[in-house]
């Protein structure tokens, strides 16, 4: 299949995304979505994402979200084989796997496409996969950000790219009314937000949480603020261990909120400060001042890129970025080496 030399010089394309992780792997998608659109307005994307991390991509105009069920067993497999077949409804012109899983090569494998890709890690190869192109990318060691490693995939498919970074995705309005009834509840007179998020896949994802609260204190005497304290259900020690290190006026937990609240409270923060991770990413593609907080990932790799106002603080040690499979640093980990008093310096920065 040959590619048209210019935007419009031939009918729309069909192009699929399969990018089944997590939240903040799919608002990176975004930047993958821009470039197809500045290519091909036209352009219909049917994104396969899975279950819980569609909100990103919702409402971008040109793109249909198919997502794809964690269900184990019998269930999992029919769930595969259906949005298989959905995405060969679709007769694509394009698939890219951005994955590579065992579901996403049947998916690919099935799928109809006319021309299929690949990107990532070299060493999962194995004989017969199904793409026709493969772009190896190096997500921990970079040395490029995650978009532009993607990005590299389009090109090697016939889709120049730009290097857009932009991660901006339209918010879902329903959500404005209940977060402005749960600001005014508890930041009344339109105070100050200190947006935190301590959670992290990993524990040494996570900057320790009595720095939050020291940060938390720290931030509500200079200012007169409030500070917001977020995590998952799975998250609510972690989020009660930063309330407990606080005199407890002015910080205020949020547990378990939908992702659209959490969208809809990250935008009206004054400032954002969190590893990585989706909320982070929320922020950034949100264009909140933010301080991103980096240790076992690399922010090169990673880290924001559209919010004006951001900052990264950044201690590299001899083992980072990590494998993820554990850590032998305990107290000395990478994300312990940095202070209240820096991060802080950060928040500052970014609000002038």
């Amino acid at each position: 299949m040959r590619l048209p030399s210019h935007p419009g010089a031939e009918m729309s394309l069909s192009v699929g995304l399969i990018r089944t992780r997590y939240l903040g792997d799919v608002i990176l998608l975004v930047p993958l979505i821009r470039e197809l659109q500045a290519f091909d307005p036209g352009s219909r994307i049917s994104a396969v994402v899975n279950a819980g991390t569609s909100y990103p991509l919702e409402r971008i105009p040109g793109v249909e979200v198919l997502t794809l069920s964690s269900s184990g067993g019998g269930r999992r497999l029919v769930g595969t084989l259906s949005l298989a077949e959905a995405l060969r409804k679709r007769k694509l012109d394009l698939l890219l796997d951005l994955t590579v899983s065992d579901r996403s090569r049947f998916i690919v494998r099935h799928s109809g496409a006319k021309r299929t890709g690949a990107a990532g890690n070299p060493a999962d190869r194995r004989r017969g996969d199904p793409w026709e192109i493969f772009s190896p990318v190096d997500l921990n060691n970079g040395p490029d950000h995650a978009t532009l490693q993607f990005g590299g995939l389009l090109g090697k498919m016939g889709v120049p790219v730009s290097g857009i970074r932009e991660k901006a995705y339209p918010p879902d309005p329903r959500w404005k009314e209940p977060a402005e009834a749960f600001l005014g509840k508890n930041f009344p007179e339109g105070r100050p937000i200190l947006f935190l998020h301590p959670g992290g896949r990993h524990w040494f994802k996570r900057w320790p949480p009595d720095r939050f609260a020291r940060l938390a204190e720290l931030w509500m005497a200079r200012t007169g603020g409030g500070a917001l304290v977020a995590g998952t259900e799975t998250e609510r020690t972690l989020v009660e261990s930063v309330l407990s290190g606080t005199a407890g006026k002015g910080i205020v937990p949020l547990i378990g909120a939908p992702v659209g609240l959490l969208d809809a409270l990250i935008r009206r923060a004054t400032v954002f400060v969190g590893a990585d991770s989706g909320p982070l990413h929320i922020a950034d593609a949100a264009h909140v001042p933010l301080v991103g907080l980096f240790g076992s990932t690399l922010p090169a790799v990673w880290g924001p890129t559209a919010s004006p106002r951001r900052e990264v603080v950044f201690h590299r040690v001899a083992c980072s970025p990590c494998a993820h499979v554990g850590c032998t640093m305990g107290e000395e980990n990478c994300l312990s080496r940095i202070s209240v008093r820096e991060v802080f310096e950060r928040v500052e920065r970014v609000l002038r």
